[in-house]
């Protein structure tokens, strides 16, 4: 399945050598292999962003300086979670408890609900990961397909009006996403 990111390292998936030692939704910062965080939408990577830094205004969002990564992940072992307020709250001990269930049954990662832009999906996969250009024939084990698609870029301003900030309610499970304008004004 194709996925989108936004990250400043030179490629788009951490190594088992680079595991976060800050908190995040599914993952606690102790864990001894990194979680990587994937959006099934393009726009979700800019979202993610826009949450992430609390960027509400168009000044705020034309700031960020964004590279995005288009990843091929391979969905099988991916766990459903459908969507409950839980798993999209501001608080993450039941997302970091599920992962911590997920991680001890052997699970690879989940397709889980965007808190950042309603409607959407993400993919948390556990453990680190390598990358191989896009066009690459053959593929090693935890190895993904993965490209470049924009340096320096900044958030679709118009995605302030349907990203979710800390602090503001979920739409909820009924939600349906509709692209914003593509405007840049």
């Amino acid at each position: 399945m194709i996925c989108f990111r936004q990250t400043r390292y030179r490629t788009p998936l951490r190594t088992s050598f680079q595991a976060q030692t800050r908190p995040g939704r599914y993952h606690r910062g102790d864990e001894p292999e990194p979680t990587q965080y994937l959006c099934l939408h393009p726009l979700g990577p800019h979202a993610e962003a826009l949450r992430f830094f609390d960027a509400r205004t168009v000044d705020d969002a034309r700031a960020l300086d964004l590279r995005t990564w288009a990843v091929d992940v391979p969905d099988d072992g991916l766990v459903e979670i459908p969507y409950a307020d839980r798993w999209v709250a501001d608080d993450y001990a039941a997302c970091q408890d599920l992962a911590d269930t997920l991680r001890a049954a052997g699970h690879i990662g989940a397709i889980v609900p965007s808190a950042a832009l309603p409607g959407t999906r993400n993919v948390v996969l556990f453990g680190g990961r390598v990358t191989s250009p896009w066009l690459a024939r053959e593929l090693r084990p935890l190895e993904a397909r993965a490209s470049i698609t924009g340096e320096h870029g900044t958030a679709l301003t118009t995605l302030i009006r349907v990203a979710r900030f800390r602090g503001t309610p979920h739409p909820g499970a009924d939600f349906e996403f509709a692209e914003p304008s593509w405007s840049y004004a």
